[in-house]
């Protein structure tokens, strides 16, 4: 068995599960993660990510490859379980397979971590969070999405958000919008960087109105298969002893879904090195004289209803100009200037033409991260209320409905919020980690 054995003031040894590095794995769960170790590392502390890694075809079971990659030591997990990362699960089975844990106690017991914090269940297997329980690590869970109690991580599909649904179980629902789990496996070749490079080069996509309505013809039928890959990953989440829910949403749906769950919880909002400043910042009356969206340009995002937005919005403001940014696919609507993907440079020039960005997620997004770093530069952020990140702003910059904003009320209204910086947000993880101990 190892000891846990630490206090707030002695370097640990953390051992992270995470989905990798760029430009393999991106978005805020990969930034986050990474931002998290980099600061611990600065810190002092020692750490390990553990990530699920390549499929080698000429061996069937799972094994580690070690090595070190932007400055953070790596266990890779090559064969490690499939990630439904660009399709939807369709032969459960493949997700639930049985390996040997002698892999993951010989990784325990070489690394010795203090705590073990997990960030993601995709492509993990249960014997090794059964193996940290057995050799005494806790284990901690940052909610990040919502795989492990939903087969898609947004607990949306087809239009249709399954966390707002009584009646119906999106576990039964979801085989129909499954892919083959081979084509899953596409992005854990050790060319899917390059091949997803050319595929955006060769054909870059338009992003038009969507039209579809959403799917209504839901069934109640139990999926058998499903169900138990439901009883799997709840087998593993049984094995998580404090839970970090990175927003007050989050907390809600997983206490909804897991209403008889007997972990500690922590409800801390995430912050991200990109943040422009910390601490109080102005949000100033100012005329809104451009408006815009930022994320990706997909149903669940609420893309689409920005657009419809804009179409109604623009006719009675004409002055008013609307840009959309952060994604490939082109937009040609007009009164819309499409800005594309961006990085860190070009958002800190794009963001100074903008007086208010509108977020109106669609799904109960755990948090946003996007929303934290466009308040740093003091400008205004409306957010949908299913958003975790409206834990930080004020109620009045929060809406249900994008027809029931008050923008002449928005614009001449003046407020300070607190930006909580990176290191105050990564000070109160290591005090989580340090209660554990207690």
């Amino acid at each position: 068995m190892l000891n846990m054995k630490w206090c707030s003031n002695k370097p640990m040894k953390i051992l992270h599960y995470a989905l990798g590095f760029p430009p393999e794995r991106t978005g805020g769960l990969v930034k986050y993660s990474l931002d998290l170790m980099n600061e611990q590392i600065s810190q002092g502390h020692e750490v390990v990510m553990v990530f699920p890694g390549r499929v080698n075809f000429l061996k069937r079971e799972p094994y580690f490859k070690f090595g070190k990659r932007q400055n953070i030591p790596y266990a890779e997990l090559v064969n490690s379980l499939p990630l439904p990362l660009i399709g939807n699960i369709k032969n459960p089975k493949d997700f639930m397979k049985h390996t040997d844990s002698k892999i993951f106690i010989n990784l325990l017991e070489s690394e010795k971590p203090d705590v073990i914090h997990i960030h993601t269940l995709m492509g993990l297997y249960g014997e090794f969070l059964e193996e940290a329980k057995k050799h005494n690590i806790k284990i901690v869970f940052t909610t990040h999405d919502y795989f492990g109690i939903s087969p898609h991580p947004k607990m949306y599909l087809a239009g249709h958000d399954f966390v707002d649904d009584k009646k119906y179980d999106i576990w039964n629902n979801i085989r129909p919008y499954g892919s083959k789990t081979i084509k899953l496996r596409i992005n854990q070749l050790s060319i899917y960087p390059s091949l997803r490079a050319l595929v955006k080069k060769l054909k870059k996509s338009s992003a038009l109105m969507n039209d579809l309505p959403e799917q209504t013809g839901w069934s109640t039928e139990s999926d058998f298969d499903f169900q138990e890959l439901k009883k799997y990953y709840l087998s593993m989440l049984k094995c998580v002893d404090i839970v970090h829910f990175n927003s007050s949403v989050s907390k809600k749906v997983y206490e909804q879904f897991l209403p008889h769950m007997t972990w500690k919880t922590a409800t801390i909002s995430i912050s991200s090195n990109n943040i422009e400043r910390s601490g109080k910042v102005l949000l100033s009356n100012k005329k809104i004289d451009s408006i815009a969206y930022i994320g990706p340009y997909t149903e669940e995002k609420g893309f689409f209803e920005f657009l419809k937005f804009v179409k109604v919005f623009e006719s009675e403001n004409p002055n008013i100009s609307f840009f959309v940014m952060g994604d490939n696919s082109s937009v040609d609507i007009e009164k819309v200037t499409d800005l594309g993907r961006y990085n860190q440079g070009s958002f800190k020039k794009y963001i100074n033409k903008i007086d208010l960005v509108i977020l109106p997620s669609q799904w109960h997004e755990t948090f946003g991260l996007i929303a934290t770093e466009v308040l740093s530069t003091g400008t205004k952020v409306i957010v949908s209320n299913k958003m975790g990140a409206s834990d930080i702003v004020p109620n009045w910059l929060q809406f249900d409905d994008m027809c029931n904003i008050n923008f002449e009320y928005i614009e001449n209204k003046e407020t300070i919020i607190n930006i909580i910086s990176p290191g105050e947000h990564f000070e109160k993880i290591s005090k989580l980690y340090v209660s554990l101990s207690s």
